[in-house]
């Protein structure tokens, strides 16, 4: 690949509490995102920190989702369990596209905590993260849907499986 190609982190945010107590999904879900990838004529909740974020790729960007609660996972775990991209001529004309979306897992990666037993006073302990994955392909906008669920300590799905459909927008 070349240096001009970027990837974009995508982070979704759920407020567990919210989505179990309304059910709202919108209402709970705020999407960030570095801010030069925001699309210049996303407005509102297509904004940074919107649950329709709207970014602006090029062809061979590599975009990456992830999740977590507002509770950074502590006592609920939001899972993204599916990401495909929408028809595109379900609700508009969106000839833009992207590569089926594929899940990595990501072990060893470290998180830090206060340690007062440690010399300098931090230890870490590694996890695995979940991410999705695509590569932009044509130009144009394109809609797509990501599915999660919402998990509690002991892996026990909590409420429904929840789905939410943001764009991109491919230069």
């Amino acid at each position: 690949m070349s240096g001009a190609t970027q990837t974009i982190d995508v982070l979704v945010t759920v407020d567990a509490d919210y989505l179990i107590n309304t059910g709202d999904v919108p209402g709970a879900i705020a999407m960030l995102v570095t801010r030069s990838a925001i699309d210049s004529h996303a407005t509102g909740n297509e904004g940074e920190g919107g649950n329709e974020l709207w970014i602006d790729v090029n062809p061979g960007d590599i975009i990456r989702w992830r999740a977590t609660t507002l509770s950074r996972n502590f006592d609920r775990v939001a899972l993204i369990t599916d990401v495909e991209q929408g028809d595109p001529h379900q609700g508009g004309n969106y000839p833009g596209s992207m590569s089926k979306p594929v899940s990595f897992n990501i072990p060893g990666i470290p998180v830090p905590y206060l340690d007062n037993g440690v010399s300098r006073g931090i230890s870490k302990t590694d996890v695995t993260y979940t991410f999705w994955q695509s590569t932009a392909l044509n130009p144009g906008k394109l809609w797509y849907q990501a599915t999660f669920i919402l998990l509690d300590r002991n892996l026990n799905q909590i409420g429904p499986t929840h789905t939410w459909d943001p764009y991109i927008t491919v230069n």
